[in-house]
Protein backbone atom coordinates (compact mmCIF):
# COMPACT_ATOMS: atom_id res chain seq x y z
CA UNK A 1 0.00 0.00 0.00
CA UNK A 2 2.98 2.25 1.14
CA UNK A 3 4.37 1.63 -2.70
CA UNK A 4 1.11 2.38 -4.46
CA UNK A 5 0.63 5.50 -2.86
CA UNK A 6 4.35 6.87 -3.15
CA UNK A 7 3.79 5.81 -7.14
CA UNK A 8 0.86 7.75 -7.17
CA UNK A 9 2.25 10.88 -5.57
CA UNK A 10 5.66 10.52 -7.68
CA UNK A 11 3.33 10.59 -10.73
CA UNK A 12 1.09 13.47 -10.07
CA UNK A 13 4.32 15.45 -8.92
CA UNK A 14 5.75 14.84 -11.83
CA UNK A 15 2.50 15.62 -14.29
CA UNK A 16 2.22 18.60 -12.27
CA UNK A 17 5.49 20.19 -12.67
CA UNK A 18 5.39 19.33 -16.22
CA UNK A 19 2.38 21.15 -16.78
CA UNK A 20 3.02 24.21 -14.62
CA UNK A 21 6.49 24.59 -14.71
CA UNK A 22 7.60 23.92 -11.51
CA UNK A 23 10.22 21.76 -10.32
CA UNK A 24 10.91 18.66 -8.46
CA UNK A 25 12.39 20.44 -5.17
CA UNK A 26 14.74 17.17 -4.54
CA UNK A 27 16.08 16.90 -7.80
CA UNK A 28 19.25 18.44 -9.54
CA UNK A 29 18.55 21.01 -12.42
CA UNK A 30 20.93 22.40 -14.29
CA UNK A 31 20.57 26.45 -15.20
CA UNK A 32 17.14 27.03 -17.29
CA UNK A 33 16.34 29.99 -19.49
CA UNK A 34 15.68 32.29 -16.75
CA UNK A 35 19.17 31.14 -14.43
CA UNK A 36 17.45 29.65 -11.90
CA UNK A 37 19.18 26.03 -10.21
CA UNK A 38 18.07 23.52 -8.12
CA UNK A 39 20.06 21.72 -6.46
CA UNK A 40 19.49 19.40 -3.58
CA UNK A 41 16.10 20.76 -2.62
CA UNK A 42 16.89 24.91 -2.41
CA UNK A 43 16.85 27.38 -5.28
CA UNK A 44 19.27 30.09 -6.48
CA UNK A 45 19.38 32.25 -9.00
CA UNK A 46 22.61 33.98 -8.73
CA UNK A 47 23.88 35.23 -11.82
CA UNK A 48 20.67 36.01 -13.48
CA UNK A 49 20.98 39.05 -15.72
CA UNK A 50 17.88 39.75 -14.78
CA UNK A 51 17.96 40.94 -11.49
CA UNK A 52 17.74 44.01 -9.69
CA UNK A 53 20.36 44.41 -6.84
CA UNK A 54 18.48 45.50 -4.02
CA UNK A 55 19.80 48.41 -2.25
CA UNK A 56 18.16 50.63 0.73
CA UNK A 57 16.02 53.74 -1.11
CA UNK A 58 16.72 52.33 -5.02
CA UNK A 59 15.59 54.31 -7.69
CA UNK A 60 14.85 52.71 -10.95
CA UNK A 61 13.36 55.44 -13.95
CA UNK A 62 10.18 54.04 -15.78
CA UNK A 63 10.39 52.16 -18.17
CA UNK A 64 9.34 55.63 -20.79
CA UNK A 65 11.07 58.02 -18.97
CA UNK A 66 8.58 59.77 -17.45
CA UNK A 67 8.56 58.82 -13.97
CA UNK A 68 11.23 57.49 -11.16
CA UNK A 69 10.25 55.26 -8.54
CA UNK A 70 11.58 54.79 -5.26
CA UNK A 71 11.54 52.22 -3.61
CA UNK A 72 12.88 52.41 0.70
CA UNK A 73 12.07 50.80 3.80
CA UNK A 74 11.05 47.26 2.36
CA UNK A 75 10.20 45.20 5.11
CA UNK A 76 11.74 42.89 4.72
CA UNK A 77 14.69 43.98 3.01
CA UNK A 78 16.46 42.45 0.66
CA UNK A 79 12.45 40.88 -0.44
CA UNK A 80 11.80 37.52 1.11
CA UNK A 81 10.17 34.44 0.97
CA UNK A 82 6.35 35.19 2.17
CA UNK A 83 4.81 38.50 3.00
CA UNK A 84 6.36 41.56 1.87
CA UNK A 85 5.75 45.11 2.26
CA UNK A 86 7.46 47.90 -0.46
CA UNK A 87 7.56 51.72 0.77
CA UNK A 88 7.29 53.63 -3.35
CA UNK A 89 7.55 57.47 -3.77
CA UNK A 90 6.59 58.47 -7.55
CA UNK A 91 8.21 61.39 -8.83
CA UNK A 92 8.76 63.33 -12.33
CA UNK A 93 11.66 64.31 -14.02
CA UNK A 94 11.94 67.51 -12.08
CA UNK A 95 11.94 65.81 -8.77
CA UNK A 96 8.14 66.73 -7.60
CA UNK A 97 6.17 63.98 -6.32
CA UNK A 98 3.22 62.98 -8.67
CA UNK A 99 -0.41 62.66 -7.73
CA UNK A 100 -2.37 59.55 -8.92
CA UNK A 101 -2.73 56.09 -8.30
CA UNK A 102 -0.56 52.87 -8.22
CA UNK A 103 -0.64 49.38 -9.35
CA UNK A 104 0.83 46.01 -8.72
CA UNK A 105 1.43 42.92 -10.43
CA UNK A 106 3.45 40.26 -9.12
CA UNK A 107 4.58 36.92 -11.63
CA UNK A 108 6.92 34.33 -11.73
CA UNK A 109 8.47 35.00 -15.50
CA UNK A 110 10.23 31.62 -15.67
CA UNK A 111 6.63 29.49 -14.00
CA UNK A 112 4.06 31.75 -16.06
CA UNK A 113 2.02 32.35 -12.55
CA UNK A 114 1.16 34.94 -9.98
CA UNK A 115 0.37 34.93 -6.62
CA UNK A 116 -2.89 33.97 -4.57
CA UNK A 117 -2.71 37.20 -2.60
CA UNK A 118 -3.65 40.43 -3.87
CA UNK A 119 -1.37 43.40 -2.82
CA UNK A 120 -3.36 46.40 -1.21
CA UNK A 121 -1.83 49.59 -2.22
CA UNK A 122 -2.43 52.31 0.47
CA UNK A 123 -1.50 56.37 -0.24
CA UNK A 124 0.15 57.53 2.78
CA UNK A 125 0.89 61.25 1.06
CA UNK A 126 1.26 62.46 -2.69
CA UNK A 127 3.47 60.35 -4.75
CA UNK A 128 4.22 57.98 -1.37
CA UNK A 129 2.42 54.38 -1.25
CA UNK A 130 2.89 51.54 0.87
CA UNK A 131 2.11 48.04 -1.01
CA UNK A 132 1.50 44.81 1.37
CA UNK A 133 1.48 42.31 1.43
CA UNK A 134 3.72 41.15 -1.45
CA UNK A 135 3.33 37.72 -0.92
CA UNK A 136 6.53 35.79 -2.69
CA UNK A 137 5.14 32.21 -1.96
CA UNK A 138 7.89 30.47 -3.39
CA UNK A 139 11.74 30.47 -4.43
CA UNK A 140 12.94 31.42 -7.63
CA UNK A 141 12.98 34.68 -9.64
CA UNK A 142 9.57 37.54 -9.36
CA UNK A 143 8.61 40.14 -11.09
CA UNK A 144 7.05 43.49 -9.24
CA UNK A 145 5.64 45.42 -12.13
CA UNK A 146 4.12 49.15 -10.43
CA UNK A 147 2.43 51.03 -13.38
CA UNK A 148 1.55 54.76 -12.10
CA UNK A 149 -1.63 56.16 -13.39
CA UNK A 150 -2.78 59.85 -13.15
CA UNK A 151 -6.26 61.08 -13.20
CA UNK A 152 -9.69 58.94 -13.81
CA UNK A 153 -8.25 57.24 -16.68
CA UNK A 154 -6.77 53.37 -15.13
CA UNK A 155 -6.63 52.04 -18.52
CA UNK A 156 -3.20 53.01 -19.64
CA UNK A 157 -0.21 54.00 -16.96
CA UNK A 158 1.65 56.99 -17.33
CA UNK A 159 4.83 55.31 -16.62
CA UNK A 160 5.90 51.95 -15.40
CA UNK A 161 8.71 50.31 -13.46
CA UNK A 162 9.55 46.39 -12.94
CA UNK A 163 11.56 44.86 -10.53
CA UNK A 164 13.08 41.32 -10.55
CA UNK A 165 14.30 39.88 -6.99
CA UNK A 166 15.24 36.04 -6.22
CA UNK A 167 14.30 34.53 -3.51
CA UNK A 168 16.51 32.07 -2.43
CA UNK A 169 15.25 28.63 -1.20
Amino acid sequence: MFWRSTCVLGVAATLSCALGGCSDSDAEVAPGAGGSVVLEGTVSCAGDPRLDTYTANMDKPGELGVLSFQFSDLEPAPPAKGSNTFHVRVSDASGALVEGDLGVALRMPDHGHGTSVKPVVSDTAIGTYTVTPLYLFMAGVWRIEFDAYRGADVSQPVDSVALHFCVEG
